[in-house]
């Protein structure tokens, strides 16, 4: 009973293929061979039989009143998919110059930072330097305004030694005029 069962597959086999080679014989074409090369391939001619027009199932696509079958579905779906590719590589060229682009302005950046903070090290030393100036030029400053008084006050007397000695002039000059007018008369 199991040698029985287990020809059974193999007869059904055998069957289907001497089926398939009548078939073929009745439809005018050649049995099955595996001698024909790839390039002798043709494609069928369309006759006017049961698919003549077109695949019977057709697909609701979403769109009002469109449909469409599998195979033209399925060949939108593969333009799409090809033009998804064509659009990711594009963007990944895209991403590659952004990214090289963040590098350079990461670079610039560091450098700004290095800039700033030496120009912050010189801002302070600068502050450093000008109180240590201004501490520096206060006793200075305190002796030009203490020399500045001793001068004004020198020219103050000055001034009045010279308006005595106009003012000795003058009495002397009115004195002389005296001395003529009594000497001659």
């Amino acid at each position: 009973m199991r040698k029985i069962l287990s020809v059974i597959p193999l007869v059904l086999f055998i069957y289907m293929a001497l089926g398939c080679e009548s078939l073929m014989k009745k439809e005018g074409q050649k049995p099955c061979s595996h001698d024909s090369s790839p390039e002798e391939t043709v494609s069928p001619q369309k006759s006017s039989g049961y698919l003549a027009s077109g695949p019977t199932v057709s697909i609701d696509t979403g769109v009002e009143g469109k449909r469409a079958s599998l195979l033209e579905q399925f060949e939108q779906t593969r333009r799409d998919l090809a033009s998804s590719l064509e659009k990711i590589a594009l963007l990944e060229r895209e991403l590659e110059g952004e990214k090289a682009i963040r590098i350079s302005f990461e670079a610039e950046l560091e450098e700004l930072k290095k800039q700033l903070e030496a120009t912050q090290q010189i801002i302070i030393e600068n502050e450093k330097l000008s109180k240590k100036l201004e501490q520096n030029q206060e006793p200075y400053e305190r002796k030009i305004r203490e020399l500045t008084l001793e001068l004004t006050k020198a020219q103050i007397e000055e001034t009045k030694a010279k308006q005595e000695l106009i003012g000795l002039k003058i009495e002397q000059l009115v004195e002389k005029k005296k001395q003529k007018s009594e000497n001659s008369q």
